[in-house]
Order: C-alpha cells, then structure tokens, then sequence
C-alpha cells in the first residue's frame, strides 16, 4: 500500500452505484471500503467484482466486528473467528474491528484474519454526537493489564506506555495484539496527534470533505493529516467523490490535493 493514500469510501445506496463509481474512479484512487450495508445487499461477490476492478489494490470491508472472542482445545471459536473465516478468498484485504469489546474479542479477531491473510484494523474512537459518552470514559493502564490476566492472557504491554481513557487504552491494547492498523477520525486532529503519539502504524482516516465540523477546506484538511500522521497513513475520501458532477475529475483533484498536501 502507498504512502499517504487515498481510498474512496464508496458508501452508496445500492450495490450498483457501487460498483458504477468504483468502476469510474477505483484505478485512480489507492484503494477502496465497502460498508456491512452493501455487503448484505449484494452479497460477499461484491468483493469479487471490486477486486477485478481494483486489481491489487487495498479493499476494506468496513463491519466494525465487535463480537465474542472464545478460545478452546486450542483453537479460537467464537463468533469473531467465524465472521472473519467467512472472508476468506473474498477479495477484501482488511476488515474493521472495534476495539471495546476487550482483549479477548480483539485478540481472535487479529489470530483469524492472520490465517485468512486479511489485515485488522482496529477503532479506538468514533466521531459520532454522543460517542465520547463511552470512548472518552476514564480508564487506568492497571484496569487494561488485569482485563487480560482475567482472561487468561498472556499480553506484553509496554511498561512505560500509560493510557488515559478508553480510546487510548484501546490503542494501547491495539499495539500489544498486534493490529494491522487504526481508524482514526480526519475530523478530529487533536486526536490524531493522540494516536501518533501512541503507534507508528498506519492509520485510516474517514472523515474529509462535508463531515468536517471545523470549517476547514479540503485542502486544508489534507494538509494537517499529512503533517500530523504522516506517510504511514491513508485518507479516505467518499461524498467528495462520489457526489460529485464528474467523480472522475473530483478523484483526480482529491489526489492532486494530497500530493500537494505531501509536497
């Protein structure tokens, strides 16, 4: 995957405006997401078709996993482990994972993907009126190193890393498990810088264009993305995209706005 991408959140009403704008625009940009929705219309052979359309680049599957993780006769057998099973061979190359149901759930989450060979990313925070009522609660790197004892896992988490409340801690726990990366919100750089200063893996940001809440161009936008996470680092981009007159000329002014933003 490139430094600094772009990725068309090709978050339509149906599977056919789907497929119609990642026929248009999915060799311009450097990936693709799909949401749960276009996958329970379609069906996983949506993935399939994408994927001849994107070749190899990046297409994630944004379910937001957030189910049991059980681990018996040495083998991981909960509900996460048969979610992500099911994607293997589909074509997606990461899957969304959220990060609150605990170690347990996260942990099989990152096993299976590893054996199906898809990459998790995991959410520490969402952006959502109101989701601060549970991402921002307090929470104490002793609380998160006993969750995983009481579990009966064996976790290294480094000694000096301290987390503040449930976001970092999830970051925190994110790191330890080994996740691929992190869905971190363009609509919020303070947090970002949070994020940034907990992991050097690659985060995926949602949030350019109508949903910023600052004010900010598009420009301006790409340019305190690219200064606060850096080349590790994707942007993903959707109505700025899709709901434009031409997506074609939109794609292509949305990556002449990156490689300024990068310049």
């Amino acid at each position: 995957m490139r430094n600094y991408a772009i990725v068309l959140a090709a978050d339509l009403p149906t599977a056919d405006e789907v497929l119609s704008v990642v026929r248009e625009v999915g060799t311009i940009v450097d990936g693709v997401k799909v949401g749960e929705a276009t996958v329970l219309e379609a069906g996983k052979d949506i993935l399939g078709r994408i994927r001849d359309v994107i070749q190899d680049a990046p297409l994630l599957l944004d379910l937001k996993v957030a189910d049991i993780g059980f681990r018996a006769d040495g083998a991981w057998q909960g509900t996460n482990a048969k979610i992500i099973k099911s994607l293997e061979n589909s074509g997606a190359t990461h899957v969304t994972v959220h990060g609150f149901p605990g170690p347990v759930s996260v942990a099989e989450a990152v096993a299976t993907a590893r054996e199906v060979g898809i990459g998790v990313l995991l959410l520490p925070l969402m952006s959502h009126a109101g989701a601060g009522l549970f991402f921002s609660r307090p929470l104490d790197y002793s609380s998160l190193t006993y969750a995983t004892i009481k579990a009966g896992m064996d976790v290294r988490f480094p000694e000096e890393q301290l987390c503040r409340d449930v976001t970092e801690g999830i970051l925190v726990m994110g790191e330890a498990l080994d996740v691929d990366g992190y869905i971190g919100p363009a609509t919020r750089p303070q947090d970002l810088e949070r994020y940034r200063s907990i992991t050097q893996r690659r985060i995926w940001c949602p949030g350019f264009g109508r949903q910023d809440r600052q004010g900010r161009s598009l420009e301006e936008q790409f340019r305190q993305w690219a200064a606060i996470v850096g080349p590790s680092s994707a942007a993903i981009v959707g109505s700025a995209i899709f709901n434009a007159a031409d997506p074609v000329a939109a794609a292509k002014e949305i990556m002449g706005m990156r490689d300024r933003a990068v310049a």
